[in-house]
């Protein structure tokens, strides 16, 4: 038993990404990433003095923040118009 969930934290372990992985696959800086934490727009994990990340809050917050074709023609149109 024991051996099953030191197996299941592993696995939770490593689907964990630090600060640094996540500036790197959302192509923006530390400090933004940092900027999302506080807004609250992207979820994460106080792990000691650092922050982890859960690779599902990582993608989940991706996903929200594409948008559509027409959602972004109508944003153009009224900031243009």
């Amino acid at each position: 038993m024991q051996r099953t969930q030191n197996n299941l934290g592993i696995a939770v372990i490593e689907d964990l990404y630090a600060l640094s992985q996540v500036a790197q696959i959302l192509r923006c800086s530390r400090k933004t990433v940092y900027r999302l934490i506080s807004s609250g727009r992207l979820r994460a994990v106080r792990w000691g003095r650092s922050y982890r990340f859960r690779r599902e809050d990582v993608q989940e917050f991706v996903r929200a923040s594409l948008i559509n074709r027409k959602t972004a023609d109508a944003r153009v149109r009224q900031l243009t118009g």
